[in-house]
């Protein structure tokens, strides 16, 4: 009989509950086989690593392809690119395939163009069966850009595990702060441009990135920390009064983890709009925040909320319940097995 499995690039640990689900939605069983590539983005010799890995490992698993049926690529390069080896080698089609978290974004110049044509090559094949993405707007962008067909993409929520009764009392080392925390396609200039107005002068905010780089000095409220690792974000998301994720493009799927954290961890969450995140996570004024892309309004909404603290209780609380109803990891494995019919 054929393993299912799935390719992580974290401990197994971090996805057991989107196994689970995974495994009562199907029927079947799956085993979680890791290779970590998901640690700092800091060096040029880190990220070398990290790329290095979505090739190597994905390779490995290839060799070995006719023990498996269905292969879920919790990282999607180890998907995608087992995509590739397949096309590359010309082999017989014998496993489901899926690239699960899948997003994309075209990039400048020859590296842009290069990237591109990979992305392309890779994805828009046989092999590559479904590609998971959380936003219903990201399939026209994906199959316009790609060539990828639109029936070969799966449609559903993210998931992050349940982690608050064992890190409710881990404290971070300041208190009465906003949180802002992430890498990829973040626009933290726009929210240092919000932190700088008049009504938030006496409301301090953390930047957690080891990625980012302030474009010019930041305020006096606004702390920029790039030496928070994954273990230790848990102690700021309970520290903080609230979450805030600034998208820098609205199409680009992204934030979904940070965000699903702050609302599992009860905090009043904040998302820019548009966005993937407002499309399918937020809904204003009833369990989060959506503000504009404007400094002077996205500044007022802030301080409005910072000011009522039964408004910042009451987003709290349905923010948790929308993440237990809807976003846990568990429920995310279930989604993505029923949509793909198996």
């Amino acid at each position: 009989m054929k393993q299912n499995i799935i390719l992580a690039d974290c401990c197994p640990e971090e996805v057991s509950t989107f196994t689970k689900g995974c495994m009562e939605q199907s029927g079947k069983q799956f085993e979680t086989l890791s290779s970590i590539s998901n640690g700092s983005h800091s060096t040029a010799w880190r990220n070398l690593a990290r790329y290095a890995a979505y090739f190597v490992y994905p390779f490995k698993v290839f060799l070995h392809r006719k023990q498996y049926g269905i292969i879920l690529g919790w990282q999607q390069f180890y998907a995608i690119n087992y995509a590739l080896y397949c096309r590359l080698f010309h082999v017989k089609k014998t496993n489901t395939l899926v690239a699960v978290n899948f997003t994309y974004k075209r990039k400048a110049g020859l590296i842009g163009k290069l990237y591109h044509n990979y992305m392309k090559y890779a994805c828009n094949n046989q092999y590559l069966d479904y590609l998971h993405i959380p936003s219903l707007n990201y399939v026209n962008i994906c199959t316009k850009d790609l060539g990828v067909a639109a029936e070969k993409f799966i449609v559903t929520g993210f998931g992050v595990p349940d982690t608050f009764n064992e890190m409710k009392d881990h404290k971070a080392p300041i208190q009465d702060f906003s949180l802002s925390i992430g890498r990829s396609n973040r626009d933290f200039d726009f929210l240092v441009k919000v932190w700088n107005q008049p009504c938030l002068k006496n409301s301090r905010l953390v930047i957690a990135s080891d990625t980012w780089k302030p474009a010019g000095a930041l305020p006096s409220n606004v702390i920029h920390r790039d030496d928070i690792k994954y273990d230790d974000s848990f102690a700021w998301f309970n520290s903080c009064n609230l979450c805030i994720t600034p998208i820098e493009d609205s199409n680009i799927c992204s934030g979904d983890t940070v965000l699903l954290t702050g609302m599992m961890f009860s905090k009043p969450s904040i998302v820019t709009a548009p966005s993937t995140l407002a499309e399918m996570y937020v809904r204003n004024q009833e369990n989060g925040l959506c503000i504009p892309k404007n400094v002077e309004k996205a500044a007022l909404m802030i301080a409005e909320l910072l000011a009522n603290k039964e408004q910042m209780a009451e987003l709290g609380a349905k923010a948790r319940k929308s993440y237990l109803d809807s976003f846990s990891r568990k429920s995310m494995g279930k989604a993505l097995i029923k949509a793909m019919k198996i």
